[in-house]
C-alpha cells in the first residue's frame, strides 16, 4: 500500500512540476505557441516516462504534447489580466481566464491522448490525418462564427480590442474528440481532455485571482506576480495530465509504437530543419488567426507518418525557438550570434534523433530551456533579469523534475537503451 501510494504521488506531482516549471520559463524565454511547446514537451515526455512508453511512443507522444499545448498560445489574455485589476468586471475576467484555461487543457489532453492511443487502437495514418483536418477546419469555423464576431468577448472591446480564439480552439478540441474518441479509445481521450479542461481552467482562474490580489496588496513584495499566475496556472494544468495518466496506466501499457532507430547525423539534421521551417515558418510569415494550428497539424500529421521526425518536433523546434529568443534579446551578436544558435542547434538534433530514452530527452529539453533563461538573465549586455524568487522557483523546480525522472522505473525496452 505505502509503495503504491508513493508510485500514485509520483505520477500527480512529476508532470505537475514540469508543467509548472515549463510553463514559467515559457512566459521568460519563449512566448506564444512556439514558447508552449516548452511546457507540453517537457509534460509529455515526463507522462511517457511514467506510462514507460518505448522510445518511439515516448517521441510521437512528445510531438503531440508540445504541438498540443502549443495550439493553447494562440490565445491572448493580457487584456484579460486588465479587466480582473478592475471591480466591476473582475469576475467576468476571472470567467474568461476560466474559460481559456479549460480550453488550452481540453485541446493539449486530447491531441496528447491521441498520441497514447495510435497504436492501441490500431489507428491508420489517414484516420489521424482525418481528425487532424476535422480540427483545423472546426477551428476555423468557431473562430469564424464566434471569436471574430465578438459574440462572447474577453478581451477590451474599448480600447485596441484582441482577437480572441479561445472558441475556435474548443471547437476544434470537440471535432478532434468526437472523430478519434470511438470504441476502446474513448475513455483515454476524453480523460485526459477532461481532467486537462479542470485543471487548466482552474489553474488560470486561481492564478489570475493570485496575479491581481498579490499586484495590489503586496506591490513592493519583491515577488513576480505575473509570474506566479503562471506558475499557478502550470501547477494545476499539469497535474490535471498526471491524474488522467494515473486513471488510465494500465490502458496506456499497451501502446507501445514500435522501435525507434538511431539517426544518422544528416538524418537527423534535415529532419530538423524540416520541422523548423514548418514550425516557425507558419508561425511568422503565414497570415491567419490560426497559422499555429494549420503548421502544428501538418507537423503532426508529418510525424505520424515519418516517427524519426517526432523527436525533432519536440525538442529541437523547441530549442530553436527558445534560443532564437534569447538572440533577439541580444542583437548585438549579430551573425555570429545566429552561427552559434545554428550550430547549437544542430547538436540537439543530432543528439534528439540519437537518443532513444525519453529520460534523455527529458533531461535535453529540460536543461537546456533552463541553462537558456539563465543565459537571458546574466549575459552580456544585461538587459533585465527575473526576480530573484522567480530565479530560485526555475532552479529549484529543475532539481525537483531532474531527481523525479531519476525515481520512474523505466521501461524494459528502455533500460538497454539509456
Amino acid at each position: 500500500m505505502k509503495s503504491e501510494t508513493t508510485e500514485r504521488w509520483l505520477w500527480l506531482c512529476f508532470p505537475a512540476l514540469a508543467m509548472m516549471l515549463g510553463w514559467g520559463l515559457r512566459g521568460y524565454i519563449g512566448g506564444g505557441p512556439l514558447g508552449a511547446m516548452i511546457p507540453g514537451a517537457m509534460t509529455a515526455l515526463a507522462l511517457a516516462l511514467l506510462l514507460r512508453l518505448d522510445a518511439a511512443g515516448a517521441a510521437l507522444l512528445a510531438a503531440f504534447g508540445a504541438v498540443g499545448v502549443g495550439f493553447g498560445g494562440q490565445m491572448t489574455y493580457g487584456q484579460t489580466v486588465g479587466l480582473a485589476k478592475m471591480p466591476e468586471t473582475f469576475w467576468w475576467a476571472i470567467l474568461g481566464f476560466f474559460v481559456k484555461g479549460a480550453v488550452w487543457g481540453l485541446l493539449g489532453g486530447a491531441v496528447m491522448a491521441a498520441a497514447i492511443e495510435f497504436r492501441r487502437a490500431g489507428w491508420r495514418d489517414r484516420f489521424v490525418w482525418a481528425g487532424l483536418a476535422l480540427m483545423t477546419a472546426a477551428t476555423w469555423a468557431g473562430w469564424k462564427l464566434i471569436n471574430e464576431p465578438k459574440l462572447v468577448y474577453f478581451s477590451n472591446r474599448l480600447d485596441r480590442p484582441r482577437p480572441e480564439i479561445w472558441a475556435g480552439l474548443a471547437l476544434g478540441a470537440l471535432a478532434l474528440l468526437v472523430w478519434l474518441g470511438r470504441g476502446e479509445a474513448r475513455r483515454t481521450l476524453w480523460s485526459y481532455a477532461l481532467w486537462g479542461a479542470a485543471g487548466g481552467g482552474a489553474g488560470f482562474a486561481i492564478g489570475a485571482w493570485i496575479q491581481v490580489a498579490g499586484a495590489s496588496r503586496w506591490p513592493r513584495s519583491g515577488i513576480d506576480w505575473w509570474k506566479m499566475m503562471e506558475f499557478a496556472f502550470g501547477l494545476l494544468l499539469g497535474l490535471g495530465y498526471g491524474i488522467a495518466a494515473w486513471l488510465n496506466r494500465r490502458e496506456a501499457a499497451d501502446a507501445r509504437a514500435g522501435e525507434q532507430q538511431s539517426q544518422p547525423y544528416w538524418q537527423a539534421a534535415a529532419l530538423a530543419m524540416a520541422a523548423i521551417a514548418v514550425g516557425v515558418g507558419m508561425e511568422y510569415h503565414f497570415e491567419s488567426r490560426f497559422n499555429y494550428t494549420i503548421g502544428g497539424a501538418i507537423l503532426l500529421a508529418a510525424a505520424v507518418r515519418w516517427r524519426q521526425l517526432a523527436p525533432h518536433v519536440a525538442v529541437t523546434l523547441t530549442f530553436f525557438a527558445f534560443a532564437v529568443d534569447l538572440l533577439e534579446s541580444r542583437p548585438a551578436y549579430g551573425m555570429a550570434g545566429w552561427a552559434v544558435v545554428i550550430a547549437l542547434t544542430l547538436a540537439v538534433a543530432w543528439l534528439a534523433g540519437r537518443w532513444r530514452c525519453p529520460k534523455r530527452l527529458f533531461l535535453l529539453i529540460t536543461l537546456t530551456a533552463v541553462v537558456d533563461s539563465l543565459l537571458k538573465s546574466y549575459l552580456p549586455p544585461l538587459t533585465g533579469a527575473p526576480s530573484l524568487s522567480t530565479q530560485a522557483i526555475f532552479l529549484l523546480s529543475a532539481v525537483g523534475c531532474v531527481w523525479m525522472a531519476g525515481k520512474v522505473r523505466a521501461s524494459p525496452e528502455n533500460l538497454s537503451k539509456a
